[in-house]
């Protein structure tokens, strides 16, 4: 119904106009006149001339439009395209920068000390370079290859350093070994042969006058801590003694580092023209066997507390037991077989190991049979001068030689008994688990089982009879349960110069029992 039209007049007069209103555009000052780089980029521009703001920050040439132009004719013309400033203005513009900034020390309210400075127990004065660099090569590269377990590594890259920060003897030992290892390294020796250091890496080879020094003065401190009234630091005693007995294995066939002197392979030569010297019993490197049994007198006084220590982890051999005997009869029947092993000296061994041990403890039978007859025949073995001064026609050599054979035995059945195991990573490309086992079973810890008679018969400084032939005899083939660890430095070929040393005293003897007996031992490491 429309309105009546009195009402009409009364409506107010705005009520159309508020009704139909059209909605009012927001302002803008949009640019028309910016220029090319900011319209492409659809961005405000400053229309800033000859430089817009946008343009300068971004480092861009900057291009308006012509002012007597039309729009089409804008449209029509191409961009121009985009230009970054070249390096060499960034570049300066940044070394610019540089030589404004100052460079100026930090400062701290701390007086300077009056005291001199120490570094343990050393003066500052006395770190020199060498020093420095030997303690780099120990903490980057020795203390990583000491061995074969993860957790036993923990204590010669981390432990043992921390340690010789603070107590000197203990860092002239780690300085001795780590140069020691830089000195017995192939690299160093072909650079020591042919005196052309041209690298970096070979002008820091220490000598050998150097590395004897800081063994020495490390061996001192070693022995006045253990001579102390006091009650001794056993962790610390420790730590010595492992690393002594460290550099011990590792200078094995330092002398072969000569390239003067004849290799040890030529002496076995004996059809030679001239031959090199033979050498004789002083020549062999005995010192290494009391060191270890040094070693072991002080895990006997202070076991207890070295059980709790920070390098318990090095006590620990779970494979060090003798558990091949639950299956003696099949560790002695059975040959390792070749597909488990690559190792060439590790399958030489199992192929004849219990062979060897048969032929010693054989020679050992018939020597003692001889020693107990009535009359010795002229000729016989203990119808020399030197068996005279063993006493009793050997009685007491033979006892000990006895004892030392039995240890042979258990340490190589120990080492049959851990090749037999199937590995655990059938997909390994090398025998690194093998080599790990063999010496968490401790396998050259053998020293402190040998009987006090059997060491001194090593020392014999006369001329070698019977008797002592078999002493080297037994004690070459202890060596090789040290040459057979290849993948440690400080072992492994190590000790093939003083098996080499032994075979050359036997062939001298001229026994020809125990110098087919030394056949296998050479032919293992050859």
């Amino acid at each position: 119904m429309p309105p009546h039209p009195m009402e009409v007049e009364d409506m107010p007069r705005s009520a159309p106009k508020s009704r139909f209103r059209p909605k009012q555009r927001i302002s803008h000052t949009k640019s028309r006149n910016g220029c090319y780089t900011c319209k492409q980029r659809r961005v405000k521009c400053d229309e800033e001339r000859p430089t817009c703001g946008a343009c300068f920050v971004r480092g861009e040439d900057c291009v308006f439009p012509n002012p007597g132009g039309t729009r089409d004719l804008r449209r029509r013309q191409p961009p121009l395209p985009r230009e970054r400033p070249s390096s060499e203005n960034v570049h300066v513009q940044t070394r610019e920068n540089i030589r404004e900034i100052p460079f100026h020390p930090l400062s701290f309210n701390v007086a300077p000390s009056e005291e001199p400075q120490y570094v343990g127990d050393q003066p500052r004065s006395s770190l020199n370079m060498s020093d420095l660099n030997l303690l780099q090569h120990y903490i980057l590269h020795t203390s990583k290859k000491m061995t074969l377990h993860k957790i036993k590594s923990v204590v010669w890259e981390r432990v043992i350093p921390e340690m010789a920060s603070v107590n000197e003897f203990l860092m002239h030992l780690v300085l001795a070994l780590a140069g020691l290892d830089i000195l017995t390294s192939g690299d160093a020796r072909t650079a020591n042969v042919q005196g052309s250091p041209s690298s970096s890496m070979f002008a820091s080879v220490p000598h050998l006058r150097s590395i004897m020094e800081h063994h020495q003065q490390g061996l001192a401190g070693l022995q006045e801590a253990l001579c102390a009234t006091s009650d001794p630091d056993a962790e610390t005693l420790l730590a010595g003694s492992m690393l002594v007995v460290g550099f011990a294995f590792a200078s094995f066939g330092i002398k072969d580092l000569d390239p003067s002197t004849p290799t040890l392979q030529d002496n076995l030569n004996l059809g030679h023209a001239s031959p090199p010297p033979l050498p004789d019993a002083s020549t062999l490197h005995i010192q290494w066997l009391h060191l270890v049994r040094g070693v072991t007198s002080i895990l006997r006084q202070f076991w207890p507390t070295l059980r709790k220590c920070r390098l318990r982890a090095l006590l620990t051999h779970n494979q060090a037991n003798d558990d091949w005997k639950l299956c003696e009869e099949q560790v002695r029947s059975t040959i390792c077989p070749s597909s488990n092993i690559r190792s060439k000296r590790l399958r030489k061994f199992a192929n004849g190991a219990n062979r060897a041990v048969s032929d010693l403890r054989g020679l050992h039978t018939t020597l003692r049979q001889s020693s107990n007859s009535e009359e010795v025949a002229d000729g016989s073995p203990f119808a020399t001068p030197q068996s005279d001064q063993v006493g009793n026609s050997g009685q007491p050599l033979l006892d000990a030689y006895e004892q030392a054979i039995g240890v042979v035995d258990d340490i190589y059945m120990r080492i049959l008994y851990v090749m037999q195991m199937k590995p655990l990573d059938s997909q390994s490309s090398s025998d690194l688990e093998l080599q790990t086992d063999l010496e968490d079973a401790a396998v050259s810890s053998w020293p402190h089982l040998l009987p006090e008679e059997f060491i001194s018969s090593l020392d014999w400084q006369g001329n070698i009879d019977m008797l002592h032939g078999l002493s080297l005899l037994i004690l070459a083939h202890l060596y090789l349960t040290i040459a057979i660890l290849d993948e440690l430095w400080y072992c492994g070929k190590r000790c093939d110069v003083e098996i080499y040393k032994i075979n050359t005293l036997i062939v001298a003897l001229g026994d020809e029992k125990l110098v087919s007996l030394m056949d296998w031992p050479i032919d293992v490491i050859r």
